[in-house]
């Protein structure tokens, strides 16, 4: 289970409504001003705590601080969202009909009618589903503010790492440490090609954030996915959808 045992409760709670709804999109000056002395008081630039875990708390917030939107959609444009980027566009519109193509039935309170099968016609043959890993082990997808977060810790580690040769995870883990990883947070993979392979456990207050890391000989690829929040579920057991255009050296 990830310890979110912290010492600053107001922090821990203004992070969490970050992550969970975005709550930089519609706060009053008030609520600015308390969560934001809040947190600023915890993230002061030049101030480093003893306490690993505060210091990964620093730095969650601070990246998801900088991803909170404050805009429309996250394209930075302020624009209005377009109807086809909308929840349930991709569902398409109900089909209905005309007075001149009713078809037999009563309408429903939506206005559709509904057409009943005959009660002779052939029913489609059972198939046997084939085994399926369980759903609580499959990847998932990132919210608007995961992804951004997502790019801006894996930008910091590949920093890191630049012209660097990654030989082993023990070697991985102590730079990831540097960086204010808790080594809780750190998972050894199996490597990939002889190259050393961790993943980075990010998940916080009911995010999906992961990263997976992997060396080479110079440096290090980086990817986000989505782990779901349940203390059940390993970030190490999540099986990743295949992604043909992901780098490979």
């Amino acid at each position: 289970m990830r310890s979110t045992s912290l010492s600053k409760p107001v922090l821990v709670a203004a992070l969490g409504c970050l992550v969970l709804s975005g709550c930089g999109t519609q706060k009053t000056a008030t609520d600015q001003t308390s969560a934001g002395s809040a947190i600023s008081a915890a993230t002061t630039h030049g101030t480093r705590h003893d306490d690993p875990q505060m210091r990964f708390l620093q730095l969650i917030t601070r990246i998801t601080l900088g991803c909170a939107p404050d805009r429309p959609n996250d394209k930075g444009d302020g624009a209005v969202p377009k109807p086809e980027d909308l929840p349930g566009a991709e569902e398409g519109p109900t089909q209905r009909y005309g007075p001149s193509e009713t078809p037999p039935g009563d309408p429903n309170a939506d206005g559709d009618i509904p057409v009943p099968l005959p009660s002779d016609a052939p029913r489609p043959p059972e198939s046997t589903p084939s085994p399926a890993e369980p759903e609580s082990l499959k990847e998932v997808p990132l919210t608007g503010i995961e992804k951004c977060s997502g790019r801006e810790h894996a930008e910091r580690i590949r920093e890191a790492f630049r012209a660097t040769r990654t030989t082993s995870y023990e070697a991985m883990r102590r730079r990831l440490m540097s960086l204010d990883y808790p080594a809780s947070r750190i998972h050894r993979m199996p490597n990939h090609s002889g190259a050393p392979r961790a993943r980075l456990d990010l998940r916080f207050m009911g995010g999906n954030l992961a990263l997976e890391i992997t060396g080479t000989s110079s440096g290090v690829i980086v990817e986000a996915f989505g782990a779901p929040e349940t203390d059940d579920v390993k970030v190490v057991d999540v099986r990743r959808k295949p992604k043909p255009d992901a780098p490979t050296s």
